[in-house]
């Protein structure tokens, strides 16, 4: 007989987090994903602790447990792609594997209580057979992408990203590589089952851990870049009090390639919309000092520093995403995401400051005028 004890500890440990996630305040897309998917793995859990005890009915907590490794698909790409993660086909992907889980589930159910759905019970076991060969070749697909995801342009991370990578798919493929190859080559079929609530747990926990590992990191800030940051404030300040003295000279020493470069980034890459975007990006793209770069912004583009500078091209873009028809039925987290903000909070508070309202209500009054304000706004 198994000894499902492990389980209990999958259920405690996602439960955990799933609430941990859920009940942030500054919620962002990657929290709602990781929710979802901690929630399925405690049905999982569920599932095969309450088997014993309720018999076939646990196959119906089944239907629950259909955001496995799909989800954990879709949460590789939200964290190792800053803007639009994923579309609507790879949400379909994503919804037909969960119904592919589900209908096992439910044939697997309906068989156990000998249920006559079909004349033809040869055809119910073809069917079975054929989605079951489907669900295993798109589940192992999806497997390798999630692991891909982390090492896609590995050569063109930066350090920090690159051990953010290192670390979630070196959890990845050692929990696939635990769950489905090292048992063929220490257990026999007897052993397996024995040891199967082990090698699950584990497996399960080692890449739920990994995620949260790398969510924790992209989310603390760098001491080295804030640092930076509140040098660039410092500087800003000085340089506005001694704007009467230095702008003069200070015009004539910013090279126009420089200026260029910069709308190139902005207008023609759109950088802006890039999340976690900073200075130093700037002067890698452009192979040039990052003071150059502050200068350029405070005295040709007349910004106080940096963020200033990029927000307002974020609220303009989200202002023309409010506008639009074909984004009316986004909710606003989704206009914040879109425009480049890392957060709901952080969205509303600049788009506030910049335009006097915040966005639900620059939505409201402005929806009979959309068209004349998408014009005004292009201009």
């Amino acid at each position: 007989m198994q000894n499902t004890s492990p389980y209990y500890l999958l259920v405690f440990v996602c439960m955990g987090l799933m609430l941990l996630n859920g009940m942030k305040k500054d919620k962002q897309l990657i929290h709602y994903l990781f929710a979802v998917f901690c929630g399925s793995l405690c049905m999982v859990g569920v599932q095969k602790i309450s088997a014993p005890s309720i018999g076939v009915y646990s196959y119906l907590i089944g239907l629950f447990t259909c955001a496995t490794c799909n989800m954990s698909w879709l949460i590789s790409r939200t964290l190792f792609r800053e803007h639009k993660p994923f579309s609507m086909v790879h949400i379909a992907v994503a919804s037909t594997i969960a119904g592919l889980i589900m209908f096992n589930q439910t044939w697997h159910y309906l068989v156990s209580v000998d249920a006559q759905i079909f004349p033809d019970s040869q055809f119910m076991w073809r069917l079975k057979q054929g989605m079951g060969e489907i669900t295993v070749l798109l589940s192992s697909s999806i497997l390798v992408l999630s692991f891909w995801e982390a090492l896609r342009g590995y050569k063109g991370k930066t350090r920090t990203q690159k051990w953010q990578a290192t670390i979630f798919a070196s959890c990845y493929f050692l929990a696939v590589f635990n769950a489905s190859i090292l048992p063929k080559f220490l257990f026999s079929e007897s052993e397996f089952q024995q040891f199967e609530p082990l090698i699950i747990t584990s497996s399960a926990l080692l890449i739920v851990l990994a995620m949260q590992l790398v969510m924790f990191l992209q989310k603390r800030p760098n001491p080295c870049v804030t640092a930076s940051a509140e040098i660039e404030e410092v500087n800003s300040e000085r340089a506005v009090q001694a704007t009467k003295k230095v702008e003069p000279s200070e015009n004539r020493e910013i090279e126009p390639e420089l200026t260029k470069g910069i709308e190139a980034l902005i207008i023609k890459q759109q950088v802006y919309l890039q999340t976690n975007l900073k200075i130093s990006d700037f002067a890698q793209a452009l192979a040039v000092p990052e003071y150059k770069i502050s200068r350029a912004i405070r005295h040709h583009f007349k910004a106080t520093n940096f963020n200033l500078f990029i927000n307002q091209y974020r609220v303009k873009h989200a202002q023309m995403l409010l506008l639009k028809d074909e984004a009316s039925h986004w909710s606003i987290l989704s206009i914040a995401l879109e425009s480049g903000f890392s957060s709901l909070a952080t969205f509303n508070r600049v788009f506030k400051s910049s335009v006097g309202i915040n966005p639900n209500e620059f939505r409201k009054q402005n929806g009979s005028l959309a068209e004349q304000k998408l014009i005004e706004l292009a201009d």
